[in-house]
């Protein structure tokens, strides 16, 4: 089914309201949510707005809670979230970065006792739209088993990496093949995904995703790598925000709330002219762009630019969402 973008902002302030959230936090939530899946990361907004909800009934998520800063050092900063809504704080902290880069070039926020960032792109988004690099990644709840193992002990710590072309280009990237969000999309819609996204109960790899949410194996990016960076990811958050890690969110919490963020901001005007930085970003893409292609059929793909234009199909036409996700929003 396809809802409008007023229908579906209002449900989710309908239910935000209907848990004593204050209104006018209500209304910058509700928006958040409602412009993550008109910009087509459903798994990310809609999908994931009643687990939200559960989070916020068990009190891991403190809607009047107010970040603030617990150390500054020239370029990098030190937040504490006090556990706030997760989406509003993450903007909050890329809009300091680049604060902190309009005057340093360089901006960089380390977040601890943070929520669920939703979607991550979101914020590398934010800064490209205002002309910086924008990079941003998060620890994360232990979902994921390091490469050789079974048990899950590592986290999906998605990486965000955007830079402001025309469209915007950006990596938005879990740690996994598929996160666990993107993974449910593809089994509402009835269907395996595109590659292998984890192993089965017998260690063979799968494109099922019911199996793979279920046993809870996914598969690292790259295999060893995705592992790796995944480790690292986690280790530099950690030690950038004096927060919590993987490990400790998940041994000592009872779900995935205070976790650790970085948010990164790069000024690219001051190093570089307009028209040069225009005409260089131009020729990689278009150097990209004109490599034969594998199958005629196909475009060769520049991450994030399909975003552009599933935003201008959602706006003229209407936002997608399963029924039986609309439903369960209903009920809330």
């Amino acid at each position: 089914m396809k809802v409008s973008y007023a229908e579906l902002k209002a449900e989710f302030k309908r239910v935000l309201l209907s848990r004593n959230m204050r209104e006018d936090i209500a209304e910058e939530c509700a928006t958040v949510f409602a412009d993550t899946t008109q910009a087509g990361a459903y798994s990310h907004g809609v999908n994931r707005f009643p687990r939200f909800i559960q989070q916020l009934e068990n009190g891991d998520i403190i809607p009047e809670a107010v970040p603030t800063k617990e150390l500054s050092l020239g370029a990098i900063e030190q937040w504490d979230a006090h556990q706030a809504i997760g989406n509003l704080t993450a903007k909050k902290m890329m809009d300091r970065a680049m604060e902190i880069a309009s005057q340093h070039g360089i901006g960089v926020v380390a977040l601890r006792n943070a929520n669920h960032w939703m979607r991550g792109g979101s914020y590398g988004w934010q800064a490209a739209e205002k002309g910086y690099i924008g990079i941003c990644w998060t620890n994360a709840l232990a979902v994921m088993p390091p490469w050789g193992a079974k048990e899950c002990r590592i986290g999906t710590n998605p990486l965000i990496i955007a830079i402001p072309t025309t469209p915007i280009t950006m990596v938005d990237m879990s740690c996994s093949m598929y996160s666990y969000g993107m993974l449910e999309v593809h089994r509402l819609a009835g269907r395996q995904t595109f590659v292998d996204a984890g192993f089965d109960d017998d260690g063979n790899l799968t494109r099922d995703p019911a199996t793979v949410e279920k046993n809870r194996r996914l598969l690292p990016m790259g295999f060893w790598k995705g592992s790796g960076l995944s480790i690292v990811l986690d280790m530099i958050a950690t030690l950038l925000s004096n927060g919590e890690s993987t490990a400790a969110v998940t041994e000592d919490k009872d779900d995935e709330y205070c976790v650790s963020q970085v948010f990164i901001a790069i000024e690219v005007d001051r190093l570089i002219d307009g028209a040069t930085k225009d005409a260089k970003l131009q020729r990689i893409m278009d150097y990209v762009k004109t490599a034969e292609r594998a199958d005629p059929n196909v475009e060769v793909r520049l991450p994030g630019h399909e975003f552009t234009a599933i935003l201008a199909d959602n706006k003229a036409n209407g936002i997608p969402v399963d029924d039986t996700v609309w439903a369960k929003l209903k009920s809330l």
